[in-house]
Parts: structure tokens; sequence; C-alpha cells
């Protein structure tokens, strides 16, 4: 598996890395937010575009990606949509979201670009070659709330999205049970031994599936989310407390 070096960044090697979601309605909502969570133990953040009220606005984007890459300074920065279709609080049509996402491409303030997988191979591709052109890598995800998926569904979907150029790939389910979180590791320590050729996120949501949130390291998963001043997704955990129990289960 090759390591992504994003600013002074590694993804790829121990201890896995502490990412803190960042939400708002507006784009001083949102800096107040980054601002707030300065100090919680955070080694990048995410903005997620999609709780902001007018997330297609392209002005409404810079300000905020402005505002809070002025409170994170050097920091890695991760930009989201996550459609209400899995598990966010916006809707796009595909056109509105390949033209947001070349907004963000434009701005330069971003890192990291998370795509969808669920927008299709043309938009991908057009996505991924305008944000490689500019400097910013691209995370490829898919968020799955309905269905139970088997070790061999989730490994597919982890070779799919290996199919596009993009640098990083992340996976997360809902978990119902103790046994889907253990299919998620299963899922990840095949792809580390086997699969995987860049740097991975598998994840299980929901309470049980918090193991996965701070285990997942052992098992292959590069990356955490944790909350800052307030969770992006079920099951998370404070990013001080995750920061805590790395440095006891990875040092």
């Amino acid at each position: 598996m090759r390591k992504v070096i994003i600013r002074d960044l590694v993804l790829g090697d121990y201890p896995p890395k502490i990412c803190i979601p960042l939400m708002g309605k507006d784009p001083v909502r949102l800096s107040e937010a980054a601002r707030l969570s300065l100090g919680l133990c955070a080694d990048l953040y995410e903005l997620r575009a999609d709780c902001l009220e007018e997330p297609a606005k392209e002005g409404e984007i810079a300000e905020a990606l402005s505002r809070v890459r002025y409170q994170i300074k050097d920091s890695p920065l991760i930009f989201t949509f996550r459609s209400d279709s899995e598990g966010g609080m916006g809707s796009l049509t595909d056109e509105a979201y390949i033209r947001m996402c070349r907004g963000v491409i434009g701005t330069g303030l971003a890192d990291i670009l998370d795509v969808e997988l669920s927008r299709g191979k043309e938009a991908i591709n057009s996505i991924i070659s305008e944000a490689h052109e500019k400097g910013i890598f691209v995370l490829i995800s898919r968020h799955e709330y309905q269905e139970a998926l088997s070790i061999e569904e989730l490994i597919s979907i982890f070779r799919k999205m290996q199919e596009f150029d993009a640098d990083i790939t992340k996976l997360a389910v809902m978990a119902r049970s103790a046994a889907d979180m253990l299919t998620i590791f299963q899922a990840g320590l095949a792809m580390k031994e086997e699969c995987a050729d860049r740097p991975f996120i598998a994840l299980a949501m929901g309470e049980k599936g918090v193991l996965s949130r701070i285990g997942g390291g052992f098992f292959g998963s590069v990356l955490t989310y944790a909350e800052g001043i307030e969770a992006s997704a079920p099951g998370q955990l404070k990013a001080p407390d995750v920061r805590l129990i790395f440095d006891l289960l990875y040092k």
C-alpha cells in the first residue's frame, strides 16, 4: 500500500489519523466550529458542506472554505458534501454536485476532496482529473446505511473504488450487531494484506460499530472521524478521548 503525504501529514502509517468534522449552517458558524475545535487533538479537519443552508451557492462555499482555512492554518482539510441518501443532510443533482466540486477545486483551499462513488464513472473521472491538475487529493467514498454487506461485498466495493485514480478510498457501513462490526474488520484485514494499493478507511457506524473507530488501524484503516463540537455520524467518539486511546493502543 502506497502512502499519501498531505502537507506534513502521512496517511498510511501508524498511528491512524484523527479527523474532526466541522458543521454549521453558514460560513460564520463553520468558522466558529473550526475555532472551537482547535486544540482537540485533530490531525486534520473535514468541512461538511451539506450542513450549509445554501451548499450549491458558489460564493457560500468559497467563503466557508476561506473562513475555515483561516482558523485551521496549515492543517489538512477535507471538503465533503454528504448526500442524504448516504446519511448526510443535503441533496444535489449530479450537475450541481460537479459544479460545486469544480468551485472547490478552483479555490485551492481544500487539500482533499471527498467524492461519492454513487456519482458515477464519468463524473468521478472528471472531478479526479481536475482535482489532480490543481494538486488536490481525492477521497472516493461510499456510505451504506440500509444493507448488511458481506466481507466479499465490502471488498468488491473497495476494488471498484480502486479502479479510479483516487488517492484514498473510504467505506462506512451501519453496524446493527457485533457481527457487522467484525465484518468490517475482516474486510479491512483482507484489504491490508491482499488488495489495497492505496490508503483506505473502513468504518462501522452506530453504537455497535464504535470499536471500529478506535481499533481499525490494526486492520489497515488509516483514519478515523471523531467528534469535535458535534458528531457528524452515529457512533463517533470525542476527539480527545480517541487521542488518549490511540496513545495507549498504538504506541
